[in-house]
């Protein structure tokens, strides 16, 4: 064993510690009130254990080793001998594993259980914190109520029937756990189990059997659609109290489902006034893209959509004599009918509409109508935009449900209302044309009576999205 002095401290060196050196030491730093290290021997590149004493008597361990030739050393909190030795045992095989650098390596060790504890502690906040189907469907309905929503009433009842009731193991797994399959197994549901019984008490009489259940499934998708578009935002919602429940939704599964085919056998009723003015809202708080589809497409005047998808950059031009024009083709007609082009002046009013959409002449999109940028938007991809968006309003009663269809309809009846004839509102939304005149020596574009009845159409739009129009053209009335 040798013993060295340095900086007033005593050091001894090559020993095994035991419990008697251990008590001797802390004994004699007492005394010389000074500091005792004693360092056990070791065979090289494995590090030694180290014991301190203090004068006040009391000890701690440590592990020393060498990092670029420099001596470092590491405390062990324990007091005891034999737990002290295995701890260090435990250091001296990282260090030789060929972990030198032990205080980086723990100080990562610990980091990372410090971020794995912290996760899970948050996923079980999270877990605890997870909202249900049931708990989703409540807080769309509570703030149905809170909004005065007369349909509220009705979406309680097709919740507590088709989905509370008939699926309970179902309502009680996390909303974000819900797919579109068991959307449609609630759909299915409501399609084929017994007609429901109508009254109270004792004075339940059997529903009719005659009741529409295609409609009945096509309202419970549409409320469903959207509560779950409600739970997509809820989390984010600020005036949501701090502490609710997270729903964690990152998709509507109900928009994978399939509409209800035959729900709604009518389709040519157009949407009032009231209603046209809801869709009108409805669109401004649609994604920008869409939203500029959207808005494009009524203040065109319910332009045919696959007229609309085949317009390229070169549809846009000056003709030099009325403008700015919009071409499209039309392609209907019978076997050997040739396409025929169909023009659309380009009004103040509707180059302001479709401004965003005309921005993006110059870079990869093909025409302006397209959803990403990279190719045109189909058909049915457009006529989506204004399903769902019936979907959303019918669910929460501002419009019957409409499709774009009833929107090209809505056009041409309001277009009436404002009088514009029926011979002009064929120039205008390109109807089929009869007769041979028509169909083969009338090559007239029309393009100056087009521009009249879309600048009228495009104010009552306008007038209509402020308010104004309500004392100024008359109210279409609602079918019964």
């Amino acid at each position: 064993m040798a013993t060295t002095i340095e900086g007033g401290e005593k050091k001894k060196t090559g020993i095994i510690l035991n419990n008697l050196l251990i008590k001797a030491a802390c004994a004699e730093a007492k005394k010389s009130k000074k500091e005792v290290w004693l360092t056990e021997a070791g065979g090289r590149g494995e590090g030694r254990m180290r014991l301190r004493a203090f004068p006040n008597g009391e000890h701690v361990f440590y592990y020393r080793y060498s990092l670029d030739g420099v001596q470092k050393q590491l405390r062990i909190d324990k007091e005891d001998l034999a737990e002290a030795r295995d701890k260090a045992s435990r250091l001296a095989d990282l260090y030789r594993a060929g972990h030198r650098d032990l205080h980086g390596y723990l100080a990562q060790t610990r980091a990372i259980e410090d971020a794995a504890r912290e996760a899970a502690a948050r996923e079980l906040e999270a877990k605890a914190r997870q909202g249900t189907l049931a708990q989703l469907l409540a807080d769309y309905i509570a703030d149905l109520d809170r909004r005065g929503k007369s349909s509220a009433k009705d979406v309680r009842g097709a919740f507590r029937l088709d989905v509370l009731t008939a699926f309970p193991s179902m309502a009680a797994k996390p909303a974000k756990e819900i797919t579109s399959g068991d959307i449609t197994r609630m759909l299915r549901h409501c399609l084929t189990r017994p007609v429901a019984s109508k009254g109270r008490g004792k004075r339940l009489t059997p529903a009719s059997a005659s009741n529409n259940k295609l409609r009945q499934a096509a309202k419970l998708r549409a409320y469903l659609q959207a509560a779950f578009g409600f739970g997509l935002t809820a989390d984010n919602d600020a005036l949501r109290a701090d502490g609710e429940v997270l729903f964690g939704l990152s998709f509507n599964p109900v928009a994978n489902t399939k509409t209800i085919e035959g729900a709604d056998r009518a389709e040519t009723w157009a949407l009032t006034k009231d209603e046209l003015r809801q869709v009108l809202m409805a669109i401004e708080g649609l994604p920008e893209r869409r939203r500029s589809i959207a808005k494009s497409m009524l203040y065109l005047a319910g332009q045919r959509v696959q007229m609309l998808c085949r317009v390229t950059w070169a549809d846009l031009y000056d003709d030099g004599e009325h403008g700015p024009v919009l071409q499209m083709m039309d392609l209907k007609g019978g076997k050997g009918t040739p396409p025929r082009a169909h023009l659309i002046p380009m009004t103040e009013r509707l180059g302001e509409v479709m401004a965003p959409l005309l921005a993006l002449c110059g870079t990869d999109a093909p025409g302006p109508f397209t959803l990403r940028g990279k190719a045109p938007a189909t058909s049915g991809t457009l006529q989506k935009i204004f399903a769902e968006l019936g979907d959303q309003l019918a669910a929460v009663g501002k419009t019957r449900r409409f499709t774009w269809l009833n929107m090209r309809c809505t056009v041409e009846t309001h277009l009436a209302a404002l009088g514009v004839n029926q011979e002009r509102r064929a120039w205008l939304l390109s109807h089929g044309r009869t007769g041979v005149q028509a169909k083969h020596y009338d090559r007239y574009s029309y393009l100056p009576e087009k521009r009249q009845d879309l600048d009228k159409w495009t104010r009552y739009l306008d007038q209509l999205a402020s308010g104004e129009a309500r004392t100024n053209v008359v109210q279409l009335h609602a079918e019964a």
